[in-house]
């Protein structure tokens, strides 16, 4: 935490108890300035180091595994829930400070619900019937070359189901033409309602690329201004596309 590396540089020692045996250890730690070094004062025990307990990195299994048990039932709902609050936020600080910077956040946060909708709706549909995962797999060209190992095959019976899951969940659900390729193949249906939402939808992603990446700036580094009424044709568009969308779903179980 020092401002210069050598102000953290120091030398301390002090004892520390196994907690197996309780056999208590001479330890001199001694700070590099770049990371802290332990050093046994006995030479003669022998250690080894079974894992680093502070930086193992988290199980990406234990993480997906998370991901596939707790799928939303319902993604419409919990869309219409955070679409709420972000309207209610807006209203709530109209006329004060910064509504500049605060609309530029609560357009990142609509964004972040539709993307949330739309991967939840889509695993949710390919996980659940059969039809729809083999008409994604069999009309995407982007996974022709991508193969599973017949080792994995045999010792997971859902090898192919966590496969397609996996897949899903590294796409960018902003890129609205590519994730319209994927709901055409698995639910037959397009997620825009209409050309003109589409337009609207589109105008919106360069900003939210913007307010992302460049806190609210374009490339030419000018600020982008976001109003209230900006927020309400997003807003708008973006909840013409989930009922278009849950229609469709509507219209598919009916006629499975």
């Amino acid at each position: 935490m020092a401002d210069r590396e050598s102000d953290a540089q120091g030398y301390a020692e002090q004892t520390v108890a196994c907690p197996g045996c309780d056999q208590q250890f001479a330890v001199g730690i001694r700070n590099t300035g770049a990371c802290l070094v332990a050093d046994l004062m006995n030479e003669d025990i022998h250690v080894s180091v079974i894992e680093d307990p502070v930086n193992s990195p988290e199980d990406p299994w234990e993480v997906e595994a998370y991901q596939r048990e707790n799928l939303p039932s319902d993604p419409a709902q919990i869309f219409k829930f955070a679409t709420y609050d972000i309207g209610h936020i807006a209203a709530e600080m109209e006329g004060r400070g910064l509504i500049g910077a605060l609309n530029r956040m609560l357009l990142v946060q609509y964004f972040s619900a539709i993307e949330a909708y739309l991967s939840d709706r889509l695993i949710r549909l390919v996980l659940d019937d059969p039809r729809a995962m083999s008409a994604l797999v069999k009309g995407n060209k982007e996974w022709l070359a991508d193969k599973i190992g017949v080792v994995e095959l045999a010792s997971n019976p859902n090898a192919f189901r966590d496969w397609v899951q996996a897949r899903l969940r590294e796409l960018m659900y902003h890129n609205f033409v590519k994730i319209d390729h994927y709901y055409r193949n698995a639910l037959g249906s397009t997620i825009f309602p209409d050309e003109a939402t589409k337009k609207t939808l589109m105008e919106f992603v360069p900003m939210r690329h913007d307010c992302v990446h460049r806190y609210g700036r374009d490339h030419d580094g000018r600020e982008r201004s976001i109003s209230k009424p900006d927020l309400e044709r997003l807003s708008e568009a973006l909840e013409g596309m989930v009922t278009h969308l849950e229609a469709a779903f509507a219209r598919r179980g009916m006629s499975g």
